[in-house]
């Protein structure tokens, strides 16, 4: 197909995304000109064609062929046979994104399918954990499908089925900004990793730049030909990658607004999941084919295909190690399965089976620390999350406590409580925080001794790579431990 783009008048300015990083960003965002683009009617977007599902009858989610298990099974079939987590709150429907502050490892934000978002705050007291809700973020008119904090935990900015995104201060729970512009559901958002632009992903076919503390509409990126359903931040942060349903990956200059690389028909369905090296300019997408593939985005060239997968990859990641450490990618799929690659060569090093025959792996999470650079978290529709080492293919902890889909987590460390190391044994080390929404309505927090869940493995150690598996190159409430509003 041919890309189109809409019109911009020849006299406007787009900001220059050149080496600008961090404070001068800043600067440079508030006094440079922008690209301010007015949306008038719904005819300056592209129509969406029809998904041809319109004759089939959703599920009460508004989901196509899914039988509930609900309908199924007994609610006392459904629930778990204990509860792990120190504290939980309660949404009225599913809660569907969780999120850490960076700035602060006690504040998190939840998003719901009651179009709700909220800010809490995790207290540890002598009698156990206590979330406090700091302010309710209203506002949306539809699902909040993702909650995503600004790199200094400035903002907490939300993303909704609505085609907003909105923008809040993270200190007082106040807006900041309403983004409009998609003319229809916006899928995703991430802010830029040395600054205050944000990029949504919509189903109109575009994903959309806004420069948050002002709320300009930066950049408009069309020319995928069909719903944009993943994103990120390339070259960190120079370059922007999305892929789409069109089973495309393109790579756009964010000053211009323009493809630099247009990778047609990567994968044989849509793609579902993207993630960016840290430092080289290598991106992964994974499909609806059960494939992920490794791009150099520079070239457009596919690196490896990487197969093993039985299902839809529905979360692709690069670990965080430190200097000389392992760097490490997983894989993580409706098969059940976690599939951890090397970093480097990509080829397989090892697979974590721990939710096959249980469920599908819904998200997994990295634990940033260079001590723990080889640990991950997963959610998966087995209720359950699990705690990895991908250096020794161990199973560390399973957290249990939801009835149904873990939709979404996020992870924290911090120094182990003055409380928990008055345990008998304890010893001086990290607590791992783990937040996790879900279909049952609920948002849990789990706590973990890490010093008892064992050795973290030395930074530079290398698991041998598995026989014969490399990639392929070229009104809420709270309930339980009490949560009271602030």
């Amino acid at each position: 197909m041919n890309e189109q783009r809409p019109e911009m008048d020849a006299d406007m300015e787009v900001v220059d995304w050149v080496g600008g990083e961090g404070a001068e960003m800043d600067e440079e965002f508030r006094n440079a000109d922008t690209v301010e683009v007015g949306i008038d009617s719904d005819e300056d977007v592209r129509p969406q064609e029809s998904d041809g599902d319109a004759d089939l009858e959703p599920n009460d989610d508004g989901e196509i062929g899914v039988i509930d298990e609900k309908a199924v099974y007994s609610d006392e079939e459904l629930q778990p046979l204990h509860d792990d987590a120190g504290a939980h709150v309660q949404h009225q429907d599913s809660v569907l994104a969780v999120a850490f502050s960076p700035a602060d490892r006690r504040l998190f934000a939840t998003g719901g399918q009651d179009d709700m978002a909220a800010l809490w705050m995790l207290e540890e007291e002598s009698s156990g954990m206590r979330l406090a809700q700091r302010c309710r973020l209203e506002g949306h008119t539809d699902s909040v499908i993702q909650v995503e904090f600004s790199h200094d935990g400035a903002y907490v900015a939300t993303g909704s089925y609505d085609g907003t995104v909105r923008i809040w201060s993270a200190m007082d729970g106040s807006l900041v900004h309403s983004l409009d512009g998609p003319s229809k559901e916006v899928e995703w958002i991430t802010w830029h990793p040395k600054g205050h632009a944000i990029l949504a992903g919509s189903n109109d076919t575009m994903a959309w730049m806004w420069w948050a503390p002002t709320g300009k509409l930066m950049q408009i990126f069309a020319g995928h030909a069909q719903s944009v359903t993943c994103g990120c931040w390339g070259l960190g942060g120079k370059l922007i990658v999305t892929g789409s349903e069109d089973q495309g990956v393109i790579v756009w200059n964010p000053r211009a607004g323009t493809p630099q690389q247009h990778l047609r028909q990567v994968h044989e369905s849509a793609v579902t999941a993207i993630c960016a090296h840290s430092e080289a300019p290598i991106v992964v997408t994974g499909g609806e084919d059960s494939v992920a593939k490794v791009v150099q985005i520079e070239t457009g060239k596919v690196l490896a295909s990487l197969v093993g997968h039985s299902d839809s990859v529905e979360h692709v990641g690069f670990n965080s190690p430190p200097v000389g450490g392992v760097s490490l990618l997983a894989t993580g799929s409706m098969d059940g399965k976690v599939l951890v690659w090397d970093g480097k060569t990509f080829e397989r090093r090892c697979e974590l089976r721990d939710h096959v025959e249980r469920g599908g792996i819904v998200h997994l999470k990295w634990l940033k620390e260079a001590q723990y650079s080889s640990w991950l978290c997963t959610c998966s529709t087995d209720h359950t999350l699990r705690l990895f080492n991908a250096l020794t293919a161990q199973c560390l902890r399973t957290l249990s406590g939801h009835s149904d889909t873990v939709l979404d987590l996020d992870v924290a460390l911090a120094p182990a409580s003055a409380a928990a190391q008055q345990q008998p044994g304890a010893q001086v080390g990290h607590q791992l925080y783990v937040v996790s929404g879900s279909d049952d309505n609920s948002c849990r927090v789990f706590s973990v001794a890490l010093w008892t869940a064992g050795a973290a493995a030395p930074a530079s150690s290398v698991a041998p790579a598995a026989p014969g598996s490399g990639g392929a190159v070229g009104g809420m409430v709270a309930s339980g431990a009490e949560a009271s509003p602030v």
